[in-house]
Order: structure tokens, then sequence, then C-alpha cells
């Protein structure tokens, strides 16, 4: 036996509470349909049928629907479910479910990720954002791995020297500073200052900053080594 609480969530639907844990949404109509209302005390096959038949196969479609709107992390996955009143006895059924799919993939999310944002964000950044949505260290390094891998394979294939030794994040401070400076254009201390501020505040280390702008020659007497 299970005693039920129902918490309206809109106009047509209600929040299904079985003795006090979260169960999922329902539609009111369903729930009148089946006999079911707030405070009653209904039997283990009751439960079941409406998990088995009503809630879950909700939660699939909203899980997927999620997934078909934008890439999502298991945990990104997990919490969006979570806010649309879904219980946590069951998430794990439908993340069960969508992994029969090619949709739910942190692999290839971290991948994606970096192949979206390795030009544009410190290598800190992406590893701070992909912890935050669940990724963890081994399945970052491994898809930093591959990503380095395909860009050095990409340059070569358009004719570039690569350098295998260069720090990937020297080429991705220097590319932004191009599109902020025109290559060997001399630079007043002021400049420096703002781009370096620029920099950091992106999560680029000062040595890897100091190096690239040291390359921009210096238009104040005291020379460039004085600007940092």
């Amino acid at each position: 036996m299970a005693i039920v609480r129902l918490v309206p969530k809109g106009k047509v639907k209600s929040i299904l509470f079985l003795d006090g844990e979260t169960a999922g949404p329902v539609k009111n109509a369903d729930m009148l349909f089946l006999g079911i209302e707030d405070g009653a005390d209904i039997k283990e096959a009751k439960t079941e049928e409406v998990l088995r038949d009503y809630i879950l196969p909700s939660g699939k479609r909203k899980a997927l629907d999620l997934l078909g709107i934008a890439d999502r992390t298991e945990q990104e996955l997990h919490d969006r479910l979570l806010e649309a009143g879904y219980g946590e006895t069951v998430i794990p059924h439908i993340m069960t479910y969508v992994k029969q799919f090619p949709y739910l993939n942190d692999s290839r999310y971290a991948y994606n990720y970096l192949y979206s944002f390795g030009g544009k964000k410190s290598l800190r950044e992406i590893k701070q954002k992909l912890h935050e949505k669940g990724i963890s260290d081994e399945l970052y390094e491994d898809a930093l791995a591959r990503y380095l891998e395909d860009r050095k394979l990409a340059a070569e294939a358009r004719g570039e020297e690569v350098d295998g030794n260069e720090d990937p994040e020297m080429i991705t401070v220097r590319n932004l500073a191009h599109r902020k400076v025109t290559e060997g254009t001399a630079l007043t201390r002021e400049q420096r200052e703002k781009l370096t501020a620029f920099f950091l505040r992106k999560g680029f280390s000062y040595g890897t900053v100091r190096r690239v702008l040291s390359e921009y020659p210096s238009e104040d007497l005291s020379g460039s080594e004085d600007q940092f």
C-alpha cells in the first residue's frame, strides 16, 4: 500500500508522490480515470501500473525531447529530469532506456565541446565547464588527446607546418591575440595590460600570455620586458 499525494503542476498535470517520495508528473485526467485521488491509499499493483504505464513512458519521451534539443551529458539529463518532476527511483530506468540510442554519450559530448571551444577558451576553463557537467578527468583527457591529434591532422591537411611540441594553449592565445591586434603591431603599455587581463579572465596562464604578447613589439621606449 502507498499513500498518494498529488501536487498540482499547471492546469492539467500534477506531481505524484508515493509514501512521500517523488514518482513523477501525471495527467490529472489519467488519475481520474484510474480512480486515484490525493490522500488515497492504493495497493502495490496500482502503483506499479502507474509507474509502468504512465510515468515511465512520459519520462522516456521527455528525455528524448531534451536530447533532441541539444546534446547533454548524463548528469545534465538527470538534472533536467529532476527539474521536470521525475523521481530518483524512476530516472535510472529512463537513463537505461535512452542509452540504447546514440544520443547520450559523455565521451562524444566532451570531444564536441573541445572541438567547439578549443580555439576560443583555455583548456583550464573547458575542463572546469566539463567537470561541472559531470565529465570525469579520464573522459576529458581521452577527449583532449583525440581533439589535439585531429587538430594536428587538420592543420597538416591544410599544408600548415605543425610543431608537435608547441603548447596548444600558446596556439590558442596567439590566434585570439591576432583577432584583436594585427600581428606585428606595436603595443602600448595600456594595450598589453588590457590584453593580459582579457586572457587571464579566460583562464590562460600568465606565463603563456606573457610569451605570446612578447612577440609583439613595444611602442614604449622602456621596451616590452617592462610591460608585465
